[in-house]
């Protein structure tokens, strides 16, 4: 009856059973631990995204997927002891690794090497047993360090006004880029353009207009992600950029003097 199934749930012997039994399911459940903050990647090199199971145990026979948008298309998984790749996202095959050596410890976290600019983004942790799972985001976020050396060059001339031109390339994020004199006063960009190349990676092109008392131009490009800069200078756009001045017909002349000797090589 329901009063001595009633009865039969107090008596003594059967809480300790259930008790024992809760216990026993609370030994095998656990967390997953990630990172409060965002993993900084450098694009072509190496990269940890942190997760950990708590309290510490093996992981060993549990089944572990990373994952981007969808959890079935993997970045990486591991099922009964194997690196199932019949799922895997193309774009993280042969990149993608757990530390199989800790799993034994609960370290359940991912190395992914060759960062490139599209792995930037959320990724989730998931582990899961036969009778529990868990799971954490981590955030990505993907810079390069500096780009190349910024190319100082002259684009337009008016009157005694040089317009200059700054390109680089090869930045993630998109860079920022000052002039400055050689006061180091800051001078204004006329305007400036940025590109994303085949890569992913930014390319900049800035323009400033300078007269011939502004000594010493400087173009700085700096990843304000990671507070790295590189910077080029022209030490006199006066020196430097003499050339227009220069008539055409004595370029003309001099292009043709250069000529002559070898007409007269080829002559002989």
């Amino acid at each position: 009856s329901r009063d001595s199934k009633l009865l039969y749930f107090k008596t003594p012997a059967s809480v300790s059973l259930c008790f024992i039994q809760f216990k026993v399911f609370l030994s095998k459940t656990f967390t997953v631990l990630g990172s409060d903050q965002p993993i900084i990647a450098v694009v072509g090199e190496v990269v940890v995204l942190p997760c950990q199971l708590s309290p510490r145990m093996s992981a060993v026979n549990k089944t572990i997927r990373w994952f981007r948008d969808q959890i079935n298309s993997p970045v990486y998984l591991y099922k009964n002891r194997f690196h199932i790749t019949d799922k895997q996202d193309q774009a993280y095959r042969g990149r993608t690794t757990l530390f199989i050596e800790e799993l034994g410890i609960g370290n359940v976290s991912l190395g992914m090497r060759n960062v490139r600019v599209s792995d930037e983004g959320i990724y989730g942790c998931f582990v899961e047993s036969l009778i529990w799972y868990e799971e954490t985001t981590i955030e990505v976020i993907v810079t390069v360090g500096t780009g190349s050396d910024p190319l100082i060059y002259p684009d337009d001339y008016e009157g005694k006004r040089i317009q200059l031109g700054c390109k680089s390339s090869g930045w993630y994020p998109k860079p920022e880029v000052t002039w400055t004199d050689g006061k180091s006063q800051k001078l204004t960009s006329v305007s400036e353009t940025i590109e994303t190349e085949d890569d992913g990676l930014f390319s900049v092109n800035s323009y400033v207009i300078t007269g011939d008392s502004s000594h010493k131009p400087t173009c700085r490009i700096q990843n304000n992600f990671m507070k790295e800069t590189r910077e080029s200078i022209v030490f006199s756009s006066k020196s430097m950029f003499f050339f227009p001045s220069v008539s055409p017909w004595l370029v003309a002349f001099f292009v043709l003097l250069g000529l002559v000797p070898v007409a007269i090589c080829i002559a002989i």
